[in-house]
């Protein structure tokens, strides 16, 4: 195999990883990314208080506000 070609299946591989990463960014809502916000700020300021459950209410939170804002995106474009 010439070096060309994997210079071209390395740039090709490439550009699909940069398209997804900024396609996976533009996904999120507001009010999911203010809600990673608040859990990031809760970690940093208050460590020992952060526990497991309020993980985990703040993910189902994010998760639900970028559902519903996926599913508000598929009933506009439709």
């Amino acid at each position: 195999m010439e070096p060309e070609i994997l210079y071209g299946i390395g740039a090709l591989l490439l550009l699909i990883a940069l398209v997804w990463g900024v396609s996976r960014g533009r996904l999120k809502s507001r009010t999911a990314e203010s809600i990673s916000e608040e859990s990031t700020r809760e970690i940093y300021q208050e460590p020992e208080r952060f526990d497991e459950t309020r993980r985990d209410q703040l993910n189902r939170a994010a998760e639900s506000a970028e559902a519903s804002a996926e599913k508000r995106e598929d009933t506009s474009g439709a």
